[in-house]
């Protein structure tokens, strides 16, 4: 049955991590509900299973739970808006619970006296309930923003070190311009391929993106034109997906594949130089985009970052694509990449 849920989204960027998820949920569940956004809080209808697996998939999701009151963000109005009987319903007797509120985009709370006082609450009102700091059955959470606090019961909460391992300067194998493995997640989200499906990463480099969508379930395949970054590649993806490694060398300008994929997720090799192996940049991005339409199934999708410099959007258009979907996010105090979705 649909409920409410609360999903509490990174502060990475203002949109981005709003666009990656309404595409996972409407590749989870098409027919759930966008009931409200405020800024990092977005309310959505939809299935529990699904609120866990978007922050699983997710790489801006923080946390999912189930939508139980909403209130004015003042100490009074959150104590006075647990019901305990709504509470009653979900939270089973002789379990144990913790309570755990968030403040965002600076609001001050008595954080520690709330959890307090309503743990106190709840305890008092429901039979052989006990607290448990470290594993409880339940875990109740406030989020207070400026203009609203928001109470439920937490589905998922994704690990704070849910990355560190892949992180490009942990990897076996890195190149300085390495994609971090949260924006190699989102951008394979962005590309809405269906569960399961066909991916093709033409310039593959450290196969930071394979990684991740291998990962996530789908059937990757990358190329990558030279030699010593291929087997660079390799090395990363039998350490992260060993026995899914589907790295060749080669041209992204002349495919060899014979089956149709999904969708492109790429991060094409733009440097300072202003050539590549010969060719203008402007070249081979013609070359790509023409040599993908060979490749791709009617209606997929090409997924791919630029840094901001880097205008593409003329070439992807005589082409015969279609922007989609278009973001920027800052990556360091000298890089922005834009982020962009074809059709």
């Amino acid at each position: 049955m649909d409920e409410r849920y609360l999903f509490l989204l990174s502060g990475v960027d203002k949109e981005l991590p709003f666009g990656e998820i309404k595409a996972v949920l409407s590749l989870l569940h098409p027919q759930h509900k966008i009931l409200k956004r405020e800024g990092r809080i977005l309310i959505a209808e939809t299935l529990g299973s699904v609120a866990g697996e978007v922050v699983d998939r997710t790489a801006y999701t923080k946390m999912s739970a189930q939508l139980l009151f909403e209130t004015e963000t003042t100490e009074k109005d959150i104590l006075s808006a647990v019901d305990i009987s709504t509470i009653k319903d979900i939270v089973q007797s002789d379990s144990t619970i913790l309570v755990r509120g968030v403040t965002i985009d600076g609001v001050s709370l008595r954080k520690t006296e709330l959890e307090k006082e309503i743990g106190s609450l709840i305890i008092d009102s429901i039979p052989d309930l006990k607290v448990d700091l470290r594993n409880p059955d339940y875990t109740v959470t406030f989020i207070s923003s400026p203009e609203k606090t928001y109470i439920g019961v937490i589905r998922k909460t994704k690990p704070k070190r849910f990355f560190y391992y892949r992180v490009a300067g942990r990897r076996p194998f890195t190149l300085p311009s390495a994609m971090q493995p949260d924006l190699s997640r989102c951008l394979v989200n962005l590309s809405r391929t269906k569960i399961g499906g066909r991916i093709l990463d033409p310039f593959s480099g450290t196969g930071g993106i394979m990684v991740e969508a291998i990962l996530l379930g789908y059937e990757v395949y990358g190329v990558e034109l030279k030699k010593w970054i291929a087997l660079g590649s390799l090395r990363n993806l039998r350490y992260y997906t060993p026995g899914l490694e589907n790295i060749i060398v080669g041209d992204a300008r002349k495919l060899m594949f014979r089956r149709f994929f999904d969708s492109v997720v790429t991060d094409p090799p733009y440097g300072r130089s202003t050539t590549v192996l010969g060719y203008s940049l402007t070249n081979l991005l013609e070359a790509f985009f023409f040599e993908a339409k060979e490749h791709l199934k009617d209606e997929s999708t090409i997924a791919l970052v630029t840094p901001e410099e880097i205008s593409i959007e003329d070439i992807a258009t005589d082409a015969g694509y279609r922007l989609q979907e278009y973001y920027k996010i800052r990556i360091h105090r000298s890089l922005i990449r834009k982020i962009m979705v074809y059709v």
